[in-house]
């Protein structure tokens, strides 16, 4: 969420407007060397200290910040949230609800730094904990966007022109980066700028801490009853005909300034987009490898594979159909390695469909699935779900071929320490119970 310019003692701060990348955090700068007013990062840790211990001088006496730097820095912040972070109580000080919002926060995004230290810096340095040290004091905003842009755009230029800043100053800030970590995370070559192993796991990071202060503004701005932030959906083919589009259109009439982002693409391009923050969720068929500490996956419903054919398919006429019968005529399938494709192939090991067919067209686009079938005498298996539309309209048509073991979960896959904003939270609400206002209707969902 873009959040333009903090406003001191208003008790609001700035509504949104489009984002981008969600992967990049918020909109595009407008102008060189500006962007996205994000906090400092020192800053950040002062209040999260602050909050935890109770004690703005403890704080800054831990973080070797002084007194009057440590009151600026709370002021400063204040601004930028739109109020009050922390207020005084006898001999301490407490975090108002706003502080505890950014606090909490601050904490997720202190542990995403945290755990990559820990786990790449020992890697690479072996127990070397000063490094792991200097990364936490000394990253900066600027480390933060500068790998993660390098990393989407494939070089400091283009880095420098997302960001709005000057090439020289981006590659300042990932030289910087390089010496705090002492290991090189940029390689350039004639035809631009690539990530090194250790580079690509710290943008992933960078990514999810630039994630991690958008939803921040976010729940602070619903905090001020402002439901304008951005809930983004990564799609795969199962749910993208009804299910997502109902879910969005369900929150947007509830919250009618919050914008709904529904993306498609391979599932490996969504996989890594949910992973670097891209998207907040994946909807589609679950995949039992995905069972990692990182990923967490939730089953929504089964959905049964169907054969289907044109309205006026020469089988329709036919009294029986047998699996003989299914073989004179081309298949178009989908890509190889696809869930619908493997339960494709075990079902023709198994049996259940024809050993040989005269023909194959593959593709991944419903589209041109739908063109096919609709023109010609192809078959397919597919959900009847995904061409709802078309069998309603009488276009196409299921033939009466039992597909027996063709079931699979439908479901949801979100990272495992995501903590959802009120909207993002409302969404999938909404999202549970259309599934289970659909439940028992045959290829409705």
């Amino acid at each position: 969420m873009s959040m333009g310019t903090g406003r001191s003692g208003s008790g609001q701060i700035p509504s949104g407007g489009s984002v981008t990348d969600p992967a990049m955090g918020a909109a595009a700068a407008t102008g060189p060397e500006s962007g996205p007013l994000y906090p400092n990062l020192r800053h950040l840790r002062l209040l999260e200290a602050a909050e935890r211990l109770g004690s703005l001088t403890a704080a800054a006496e831990t973080l070797l910040i002084s007194q009057p730097a440590a009151s600026q820095a709370v002021s400063r912040l204040n601004g930028l949230f739109g109020g009050k972070l922390l207020e005084r109580r006898g001999n301490g000080v407490y975090a108002t609800e706003r502080g505890l919002i950014v606090a909490r926060r601050t904490r997720r995004l202190l542990d995403l730094i945290r755990g990559y230290s820990h786990t790449n810096l020992r890697r690479w340095r072996g127990a070397a904990m000063e490094r792991e040290i200097a990364l936490e004091n000394h990253l900066t905003i600027s480390h933060i966007r500068a790998v993660s842009a390098v990393g989407r755009m494939g070089s400091f230029s283009g880095a420098a022109r997302f960001l709005g800043q000057t090439e020289p100053n981006v590659q300042r800030a990932a030289r910087e980066l390089e010496g705090i970590v002492d290991a090189k995370l940029f390689v350039g070559g004639v035809k631009g700028m690539h990530l090194t192993e250790g580079g690509q796991d710290l943008a992933r990071i960078a990514n999810l801490a630039l994630k991690e202060l958008d939803s921040t503004f976010d729940e602070v701005r619903e905090h001020e009853g402002a439901y304008d932030g951005k809930v983004v959906v990564g799609t795969l083919p199962l749910v993208r005909a009804q299910i997502v589009p109902e879910a969005a259109v369900a929150l947007s009439q509830l919250y009618p300034d919050a914008t709904i982002s529904i993306l498609d693409g391979t599932f490996e391009d969504l996989i890594q987009a949910l992973e670097s923050g891209a998207i907040d969720m994946l909807l589609g068929a679950l995949r039992p490898e995905l069972a990692t500490a990182s990923l967490v996956q939730e089953a929504l419903f089964q959905d049964q594979l169907a054969v289907v054919a044109r309205a006026s398919h020469p089988l329709l006429q036919r009294n029986q159909i047998s699996l003989t019968d299914l073989q004179e005529f081309p298949w178009v399938l989908p890509r190889p390695e696809t869930p619908t494709r493997r339960l494709f192939d075990s079902l023709v090991q198994s049996g259940a469909l024809p050993r040989e067919t005269r023909g194959c067209i593959e593709t991944g686009s419903l589209v041109a699935l739908r063109g096919i079938l609709i023109e010609t005498d192809y078959l397919t298996i597919v959900s009847p779900r995904q061409i709802q539309l078309e069998l309603k309209a009488g276009l196409l048509k299921v033939l009466p071929v039992p597909l027996t073991g063709s079931a699979r979960p439908i479901g949801l896959t979100t990272r495992a320490n995501w903590q959802p904003t009120r909207l993002q939270r409302d969404f999938l609400q909404g999202l549970r119970a259309i599934v289970a206002a659909h439940a028992g209707e045959d290829g409705v969902a």
